[in-house]
């Protein structure tokens, strides 16, 4: 495999392309993707780390995290940020250029050709589990993070661990476990309704640029 001495020197390794439209072909074909997962973030600088646990829902573009105290819905459009402590939410409709591969999940499994270079790093064994290890870099240099590491099932062709490298020294990693395929799942369930939750303060940013 070929040094890399600069991202722009980066091409586009067909190995890691073939992996990528696989996992991309399979979520194209599931009605719903549910699973748990733990979000570890390190900081490479203070030496801290720190860990909390959510479960993801999927449906197409539309996505449901629930984390301890907090709900974040989009039904492709709109967006409902639940904090339970403050007891409001906060609505916004996101355009497609505030959205990244990190803050919107249901582009983790579709954005790999227009959004990034990828890179084939090696076959690798962790707690058991054979991965395909890939490594994704951003078209647009602007992002927070120089890379995000993808390690692929070579059982399933599912993506379980995703980890960004953050310029500022601050890393995050996704585990995803638990997973659920192909259930029916009601668009509902991607939505807020502040009618049914009376008791919410609702900040409405839709509009507001």
């Amino acid at each position: 495999m070929p040094v890399v001495a600069q991202q722009g020197e980066i091409n586009q390794d067909p190995a890691a392309g073939e992996i990528l439209d696989r996992v991309a072909t399979r979520f194209a074909q599931l009605k719903s993707v549910q699973a748990d997962f733990e979000l570890v973030i390190e900081d490479r600088k203070e030496n801290r780390r720190n860990s909390s646990a959510g479960n993801l829902l999927l449906k197409q573009d539309m996505y449901r995290i629930i984390t301890p105290g907090s709900m974040v819905c989009f039904d492709g459009k709109t967006m409902w940020t639940y904090m339970e402590e403050e007891q409001e939410v906060t609505i916004a409709e996101p355009g497609d250029s505030d959205e990244d591969f990190l803050s919107n999940p249901a582009k983790i499994f579709t954005g790999f050709h227009q959004d990034f270079k990828y890179r084939y790093v090696r076959e690798i064994t962790l707690k058991g589990t054979k991965y395909h290890e890939i490594d994704l870099f951003p078209m647009h240099l602007d992002q927070p993070y120089s890379r995000i590491k993808v390690f692929v099932s070579q059982n399933t062709d599912m993506p379980e661990i995703i980890s960004s490298i953050g310029k500022d020294g601050v890393d995050y990693t996704v585990n995803l476990t638990n997973f659920q395929l192909d259930h029916e799942i009601s668009d509902d369930t991607f939505t807020f309704d502040p009618l049914k939750n009376k008791k919410v303060e609702v900040i409405d940013m839709r509009g507001i640029k």
